[in-house]
């Protein structure tokens, strides 16, 4: 298993199985390690923690406090990572939710106050309402509880602590002015007095000076006091542009007298002009009467003929910047959007900020400044991005983007139409933004971005994400889930996923094994796909043992895995785990949970896994799972009285069909061959069993396909009248499209196969 869930989990299991005085040390160490592992890691090291909690509860070494210890103290780490919030949600995500929930889980880890609205805070970024509900309810509930105390002192120095806590966290500091907001709904004694306690000063204070202070340093000869300035006057221009309105731009004379106010412009401050005529690109109130008293101060023409603005004169305010400020960088303009309170509200002012850029500068605009790399102010550039990927190639287009998806014909199938699109997601920095941006708390916005190319390019997309670099993610999976199996399901399907397999097998690998969770059909055409790709026995190998077991047993049917030596060499390498995943997945499909799978494959395959097993006890270390297995195969044999013999006991069907399936299939053929049944009815007959909703009339299709199929060595030996009745049914099935991958290619092999007889041959003439 090459880096995929299975592995980890695994080895997280055994880690926490063989715990104990000795090694406490060292688990907790690794543990922490396996956190480092990036988004993905985290999550599946947490999930396993939980799954132990809740599956092997009732055994008597989970009692053992340094069990609880060591998992409480992964969880705690995991709280002070990036991306806690995302991690924590993914990693609760499979658990059932409730406020009990969260109380018996803290009461278990014993988590302090400040971790318990830890990770309620956390869940209040869950994509599940319920979950996000009932983080905040549980974090209500311990707010409440500090308020019910009856030394108030006491519960201010507690809740101090709970804001220093999140401060101290890299993604929960951002949940501050939530925490605060529950509090004043619960109304906590004296929270005014509390807010302006010294826990938001000193030591808060002297973070933040030292943050500062790094900004200071990284601007290279610049002194404090002149950044201060700079940052004062940037302020003053914008503020005084809002607060005198639209007339600010009546005439390049009025415009410069204001704008002279605040020299030199740098492109910082240019920067906040043009963030500020966005966002108020209309509604402002008009301030004549202030606009005209200011221009007196000045010394300007206040003639009561200048024109009324309904918005900003670009125009104007583009060319007053030019006079004043010839030498302007256009480009670190743009650079310098990442500002505080930039932000995009609606089309009209993404053409607005556009025009200002178009009229301002003649080069294409700067990419690299809006999708090169994460903003400090996401909310900013996630507005512009919005409008941006949707906008017409003559307001905004990616054509000139550094990095652009090579599309290829062959692998689509059809050209690309791109006429009229600005090619926003053939830009893979673009794409890769938008991951980085859906990681960091704006999953919804982002997938409500992906709506119009899901629905009008989904494979470019998928191709897009495919190239992305970073680690697998939430956005990358969501794409995956959603055309993958669109792509599956397309004839001209193996040409994209051979791509997708040089490109990026990590991202195709997880979404097969999304697939291999579905449906039967889904299955077998990965198996047919895989094997014309001749990476079969790859994707076995590195895909999560529950998926690659089914993978296995559909191939198997095929006879293109053999499944008893594929069991013996899983079970030779990874013994206990494996044995374990094989005692799973047998209970899921006993107990009916794994609705995948077929009555008839279970009854085939069961047999062979339990011998396999039971052969295989030598390399097992646990005498439970033995035990288990023992158990398991008893009751199945008594539900299953055919399995006894170590198979299916219908001697009449070699694929495992049911002596009465077999015999109404063959009753159709008897009534063909007797001139009962015309040919033309018998492919009418099919056609509504295969399509038929009835498990019965399916299972009927298949056995007399899988039968005439088997039947062809015999043809030469049919009288001539059968024959030629065989032979038009097998060319009907064909014609009718009766059949389709995997059993289309036995059916065509047999017509080539015929047609290289000799010229003599009864079926080389009946062909």
């Amino acid at each position: 298993m090459l880096n995929l869930s299975s592995t980890l989990s695994g080895h997280v299991r055994f880690l926490l199985q063989s715990l104990n005085e000795a090694n406490a040390d060292s688990v907790r160490r690794e543990l922490s390690q396996f956190l480092g592992f990036g988004i993905e890691g985290s999550i599946v090291v947490l999930q396993t923690c939980l799954d132990y909690l809740n599956l092997d509860k009732a055994e008597a070494d989970l009692k053992n406090s340094q069990v609880e210890a060591v998992i409480a103290s992964t969880f705690r780490y995991a709280l002070e990572k990036p991306n806690s919030c995302t991690v924590l949600c993914q990693s609760l995500g499979s658990a059932d939710i409730s406020e009990d929930f969260l109380e018996n889980f803290s009461k278990v880890l014993h988590l302090s106050v400040s971790e318990k609205i830890g990770i309620g805070l956390a869940l209040c970024e869950s994509e599940n309402l319920e979950a996000r509900t009932c983080g905040k309810k549980f974090c209500v509930a311990q707010i409440e509880e500090l308020n019910a105390s009856p030394d108030s002192v006491d519960s201010y120095e507690r809740i101090q602590n709970i804001i220093l806590f999140l401060q101290c966290s890299e993604d929960l500091s951002k949940h501050v002015d939530s925490f605060m907001q529950m509090l004043s709904l619960v109304q906590v004694k004296d929270v005014a007095q509390f807010v302006l306690t010294p826990i938001l000063s000193d030591e808060l204070r002297e973070t933040n000076f030292l943050r500062d202070m790094d900004l200071f340093h990284e601007s290279a000869g610049n002194d404090f006091d002149a950044i201060l300035a700079e940052m004062e006057k940037e302020m003053s221009v914008v503020d005084i542009m809002r607060e005198l309105g639209y007339g600010c731009t009546v005439d390049v004379s009025h415009c410069k007298e204001i704008l002279s106010l605040c020299l030199p412009l740098t492109e910082m401050t240019i920067a906040r002009i043009l963030g500020m005529i966005a966002c108020t690109h209309s509604g402002l109130e008009e301030n004549s009467n202030i606009f005209s008293s200011f221009s007196m101060a000045l010394g300007c023409n206040t003639s009561s003929d200048l024109p009324l603005l309904s918005s900003w004169n670009i125009d104007v305010l583009i060319r007053t910047i030019k006079q004043l400020a010839p030498a302007t960088d256009w480009v670190r303009v743009v650079e310098n959007l990442d500002h505080e309170g930039f932000y995009i509200p609606n089309e009209a002012a993404f053409s607005l900020f556009m025009s200002a850029y178009r009229y301002a500068c003649q080069e294409p605009f700067p990419l690299h400044a809006i999708c090169g790399s994460l903003w400090n102010n996401t909310e900013g550039q996630l507005s512009f991005l919005k409008y941006a990927v949707l906008s017409p190639p003559e307001v905004f287009t990616f054509v000139h983007s550094g990095r652009q998806l090579v599309y290829i014909d062959a692998v689509h199938g059809h050209k690309l139409q791109l006429e009229d699109a600005n090619l926003a997601w053939l830009c893979l920095d673009l794409l890769e933004v938008l991951c980085k941006l859906a990681e960091s708390g704006h999953a919804r916005a982002v997938k409500l971005m992906l709506e119009y190319p899901l629905k009008h390019c989904p494979e470019v997309l998928l191709l897009g994400m495919a190239h992305v670099n970073t680690s697998y993610n939430l956005l990358q999976h969501d794409v995956t889930s959603i055309v993958l199996p669109m792509i599956i399901k397309n004839s001209v399907g193996a040409g994209m996923i051979l791509y997708l397999w040089q490109v990026n097998q990590n991202l195709l690998l997880r979404g097969l094994v999304e697939l291999l969770k579905s449906e039967q059909d889904n299955i077998t055409r990965i198996v047919e796909i895989c094997l014309e790709l001749k990476i079969l026995s790859t994707v076995l190998e590195m895909i999560p043992f529950p998926s690659s077991i089914r993978l296995a047993i559909i191939a198997s049917r095929k006879e293109l895995v053999d499944l008893e030596k594929w069991l013996n060499d899983n079970l030779y390498m990874y013994k206990d785990i494996f044995f374990e995943e094989c005692l799973k997945f047998l209970k899921g499909i006993q107990s009916g949970r794994s609705q995948d799978f077929s009555a008839k494959l279970f009854h085939h395959s069961s047999a062979v896994f339990f011998k396999v097993l039971k052969d295989q006890t030598g390399l097992i270390s646990s005498t439970q799972l033995i035990e288990e297995m023992e158990k398991l195969q008893a009751t199945i044999m008594d539900s299953n009285p055919k399995l006894q013999n170590g198979g299916t006991t219908e001697s009449s069907s070699s694929d495992g069909y049911g002596d009465d399936i077999e015999a109404e299939a063959n009753s159709y053929f008897h009534q063909m061959f007797s001139g009962q049944l015309t040919i033309d009815a018998m492919v009418q007959m099919l056609a509504r069993f295969k399509e038929s909703s009835v498990k019965r009339e399916q299972l009927i299709f298949e056995c007399m396909i899988a039968n005439l199929f088997e039947e062809y060595r015999f043809f030469p030996k049919y009288p001539d009248r059968q024959l030629k009745i065989a032979a038009v049914l097998f060319g009907s099935v064909i014609k009718h499209q009766l059949v389709t991958h995997l059993t289309l290619g036995i059916a065509l092999r047999g017509v080539l196969d015929a047609l290289r007889k000799p010229a003599d041959s009864k079926v080389c003439i009946i062909i």
